[in-house]
């Protein structure tokens, strides 16, 4: 296992002016007929990276598929339809005569109530037909829960990877308009009551009769203590290894967040120094390092106990959260038992505040693979 060539050892991560001289290189020296997928939120970030790259120009259809995010009649976000609609209204002006603009309904709740946003998220996609007439697909997770934006893009990707020789498969760009300090306006309101393991991304823990070690690699943010205690209580780790923003914008977040989890992490879990991971806060490809290295080492330390399996819980930014959606899927694909374990919210409550995001763009595969 541990032979095994990092997947993303070679990255293409891009920010702000870069990133948009990439896109310009790409889209108007050849015709690429491009696929965008945004969630259909209230979150004020959720048109920046569609503007971007409809503001480039180029040939090619620009078609857009908008995520409905069916949350139920007691979703506190139903207070936002207004931000909501505004914005939806200034996808569809903008995106006008450049392509089709669709909405896809995803559904949080089944008939019975039971949470099924992460198989309605994997499912959007079910053949890599679907994904032919396009040379790039770009998922914008701004304005997405990681409920949605992880079965989704790990979907995405396993339709690509296996459709097609390197040189010919289609392109996956993720974009994500970054801004911690915005993102502390954004409150989970009706926290669900247990932690669940998200779609496709089980990792071998509701397996019956499986005694194998339990690890957990909790990736601290701000206001998760509750998610926190409930994925641990579904978890029952036999050992945690918290993982920190370092370097971060703010230089103090690492020091703020160990402080905020003081009771977890010293007084019930005995962490000590050799139980954190440090990560980069605006680089996921060296979150997705930092995840490997870590699952493989303790799959070696646990191999004769016949193996470990591994929970990784994303209480962290966006950015960093796609680190372990990497690791997690990278994983899974050579038969490594990882698991995305996380606690949803019903609904979500915005602060007043201005934005002040910087966009990020990394491309997964496609022709940067052909090498």
């Amino acid at each position: 296992m541990t032979d095994h060539r990092p997947r993303w050892e070679y990255y293409v991560l891009l920010r702000e002016a870069r990133l948009r001289e990439f896109w310009t290189e790409r889209l108007t020296t050849v015709t690429r007929s491009t696929l965008f997928v945004v969630g259909r939120g209230f979150d004020p970030r959720t048109t920046l990276g569609l503007q971007t790259i409809l503001s480039i120009g180029g040939d090619g259809s620009r078609d857009v598929i908008g995520l409905n995010f069916l949350e139920g009649p007691m979703s506190a976000s139903l207070r936002h339809e207004g931000l909501v609609t505004r914005n939806w209204a200034d996808v569809e002006s903008m995106s006008a005569g450049r392509g089709t603009v669709t909405v896809r309904d995803i559904e949080f709740w089944s008939a019975e109530g039971r949470r099924i946003s992460s198989q309605s998220a994997r499912d959007l996609f079910g053949s890599a037909e679907q994904l032919a007439p396009y040379t790039d697909v770009i998922v914008d997770i701004s304005a997405m829960p990681r409920t949605v934006y992880f079965p989704l893009i790990a979907r995405l990707l396993y339709l690509l990877d296996h459709n097609g020789e390197k040189s010919s498969r289609g392109n996956l760009h993720v974009l994500v308009a970054e801004d911690p300090g915005y993102d502390s306006s954004i409150h989970e309101e009706g926290v669900d009551e247990k932690a669940e393991f998200l779609a496709s991304f089980g990792g071998g823990f509701d397996e019956e009769g499986v005694a194998t070690p339990k690890v957990w690699l909790p990736m601290l943010g701000e206001r998760k203590q509750t998610q926190f205690d409930r994925i641990q209580d579904r978890v029952k780790p036999d050992e945690v290894c918290a993982v920190l923003p370092s370097p971060s914008r703010d230089p103090r977040r690492a020091d703020n967040l160990v402080l905020e989890y003081q009771k977890q992490l010293f007084d019930e879990l005995h962490l000590d120094g050799r139980n954190f991971l440090y990560a980069s806060e605006q680089n996921p490809f060296e979150v997705y390092r930092r995840l490997r290295s870590a699952v493989l080492r303790y799959g070696d330390v646990f191999k004769v106990l016949g193996g470990c399996r591994v929970a990784i819980s994303p209480l962290s930014s966006k950015l960093m959260s796609l680190g372990a959606l990497l690791t997690a899927y990278e994983l899974k694909l050579l038969n490594y038992p990882v698991g995305i374990a996380h606690v949803d919210a019903q609904g979500y409550r915005l602060d007043d505040g201005v934005p002040n995001p910087e966009l990020f763009g990394l491309w997964l595969t496609g022709d940067c693979d052909a090498v």
